[in-house]
């Protein structure tokens, strides 16, 4: 692990989780995140970097974030999980690209840029992100004139959540001093693997792995036990049934991005007013119920309650050392068949405590343990006959609504101030709209991703998000 608490190394395996999303991905369908910005220039005595400034900064990162210079080598024969090595011919210039919104560079034009870098495939042959620099963003509102933007793309089996706000903290200083040193610049890549050294790895794994999988089966049985016993006590997802609405589909290889904002405090105070619930509880309510408005509003009024999937993170807390994504996925009924919203919020958080309690058990961390010794060609190949299949099928949720907490102090790039920051996740075939929910700067932001086909209006259903906001910020006055 290098200083600034990103995972380091010359040649890491990835993970199962990872590998099924490499394995998941299709050229309609990228499986990438977008980490979107503006800045105020005005805060750095230099003014903006331009061009040349930013490829410096990234140049500077290189040497202590091994992520954006590795690339991806498969194991012969795909006998074993793929690893990240150093990318022997990494040419910078090809992951930093530079444009200008045409005048007047509003909401509109910004909002559908990124949309449109988002719906690109990444060249997974090649270290797998992007950084787009966006100038004449001046017309954004709250923006000030000389504003500038930049968009990071990373494909998901770099990072999870956690890591990708790491990893933003990385690319940021806490201060507007532009003259900190960019630190060193040049860096040696390691020698790439033989195809002789992965398959003597392949072969050590095939026998470590499944002994090590079948050592914490047997080391935890007794828990395991209790936490089955536990949970056949508690209802749970699987009893609720799953209405198909039109983000369960197979999605076309168009975007749609867009985002409501509301003050954090307002949030704060509506959990306040439900006993032991949490930010993250009021945001899945809110969802819920825009969604179930918007849906109303097209003459497609869902038939049942809403359910969301929610990613939560089994990441060891204070953990930056391991690498990939360490994450699991908690299926959540939006019980929009309440209208009060508090008493909507009590039930969501009534069945969250329950299943958080079954995340972070014991169960879990066996299962990753399983998968881990499963080969890498069986796992590619199950994923990728399951992925055309995907949107077919009886839906296992609706949407998706992931909180990943934003900088919890001003963010500087090269002195400039980070005014506006927002989140962009994938959708797939069958999820066809993906919320990304954080705060930032006092605020808190409902970024949404979606199926251009199956939402070509992103501002009617944000309108719906703020009546949905009013309404719980009412409910709890």
């Amino acid at each position: 692990m290098n200083k600034r608490g990103i995972p380091s190394g010359p040649m890491e395996q990835l993970n199962f989780l990872d590998l099924a999303m490499i394995s998941a991905e299709r050229p309609h369908a990228p499986y990438h995140l977008c980490m979107a910005g503006i800045y105020d220039p005005s805060t750095s005595p230099a003014g903006a970097p331009g061009y040349e400034g930013i490829m410096a900064k990234l140049e500077s990162l290189l040497p202590e974030v091994p992520a954006l210079r590795r690339k991806i080598v498969k194991v012969p024969w795909n006998l074993d999980r793929p690893y990240w090595v150093d990318d022997p011919d990494f040419d910078l210039e090809f992951h930093v690209r530079h444009l200008a919104l045409p005048k007047p560079g509003d909401w509109r034009q910004y909002r559908t840029q990124v949309a449109r870098l988002n719906s690109r495939p990444l060249d997974m042959s090649r270290p797998p992100w992007e950084f787009t620099v966006i100038d004449g963003v001046d017309g954004v509102e709250g923006c000030q004139p000389g504003c500038f933007a930049t968009v990071l793309k990373i494909h998901h089996c770099v990072i999870d959540g956690a890591l990708g706000v790491q990893l933003y903290n990385v690319i940021h200083d806490t201060t507007a001093d532009a003259s900190q040193p960019l630190g060193e610049r040049t860096w040696t890549p390691e020698p790439m693997p033989s195809d002789g050294e992965l398959l003597r790895r392949a072969a050590v794994n095939a026998v470590t792995n499944p002994t090590r999988a079948l050592r914490s089966v047997m080391g935890n049985l007794t828990a395991i036990g209790r936490e089955v016993v536990d949970s056949r006590r508690q209802p749970t997802a699987k009893n609720h049934p799953v209405c198909r609405i039109r983000f369960n589909n197979r999605v076309s290889p168009h975007r749609t991005w867009e985002e409501a904002r509301c003050s954090l405090d307002d949030l704060r105070r509506v959990k306040a007013r439900v006993p032991g619930a949490t930010v993250n509880d009021v945001c899945i309510s809110i969802v819920g119920q825009a969604l179930d408005a918007y849906l109303t509003a097209l003459g497609e009024p869902p038939t049942c309650p809403l359910v969301t999937t929610v990613p939560v993170s089994t990441r060891v807390p204070g953990d930056s050392t391991t690498s990939g994504n360490q994450v699991s996925m908690m299926t959540v009924s939006m019980h929009t068949d309440i209208t009060d919203p508090l008493q909507r919020v009590a039930a969501i958080r009534a069945e969250t405590v329950t299943k958080k309690a079954t995340q972070h058990g014991v169960t879990m961390p066996v299962l990753r343990d399983v998968a881990q010794a499963l080969p890498g060609a069986l796992i590619g190949t199950v994923v990728r006959g399951l992925a055309p299949l995907m949107g077919r099928g009886t839906p296992q949720f609706n949407t998706t609504v992931t909180n990943v907490p934003g900088p919890a102090t001003d963010q500087y790039l090269m002195g400039c101030k980070l005014v506006r920051s927002s989140g962009c996740p994938p959708v797939q075939d069958g999820s066809g709209l993906f919320h990304a929910v954080s705060s930032f700067a006092g605020a808190f932001l409902f970024a949404f991703n979606a199926d251009r086909a199956a939402m070509p209006d992103p501002e009617v259903y944000r309108a719906h998000l703020d009546r949905s906001i009013a309404d719980h910020v009412a409910a709890a006055s």
